[in-house]
């Protein structure tokens, strides 16, 4: 019994901080896209994100644009994926924070971070509804 209730207890926590990183990420990434501005973007390069030895990369893209100043600005988005937001020579979409420049995104769904933390909020919640019916059908033994 001391078992089950641990792997319940692992499972909803799991579940808890999937659907508060998950939900936090969207709400964030969902008022970027309110205030930032959009512009034309081309991909100048990858870089690669390895976060451990044998393990694969995931890639930066690199966009150059111009923001509505004229100001021309060069930065990396924050989310790495593999494969690539874009290939290096791509035009993008790009959204940009007007009082950070160098804060951009890919205007997608996926480059903009929403997806991402959508899907960590759906994958959360699914934890925690398995919890709670594993916990539900403890009870009923009890």
């Amino acid at each position: 019994m001391l078992q089950v209730i641990n792997a319940i207890a692992v499972v909803g926590g799991m579940g808890l901080l999937f659907a508060v990183v998950g939900g936090t990420l969207a709400i964030r990434s969902r008022g970027f896209r309110r205030r930032a501005h959009r512009a034309r973007g081309l991909v100048v390069g990858l870089r690669p994100n390895r976060s451990g030895p044998g393990e694969g990369a995931a890639y930066h893209a690199v966009i150059r644009y111009t923001t509505r100043q004229g100001v021309h600005v060069e930065a990396e988005t924050p989310f790495a994926s593999n494969p690539p937001p874009a290939r290096p020579g791509q035009q993008v979409g790009v959204l940009y924070d007007p009082d950070v420049p160098t804060q951009v995104r890919i205007d997608s769904a996926m480059g903009s971070g929403v997806l991402l933390g959508l899907i960590f909020f759906a994958v959360g919640i699914g934890m925690l509804v398995v919890m709670v019916v594993i916990a539900a059908q403890e009870l009923a033994t009890f």
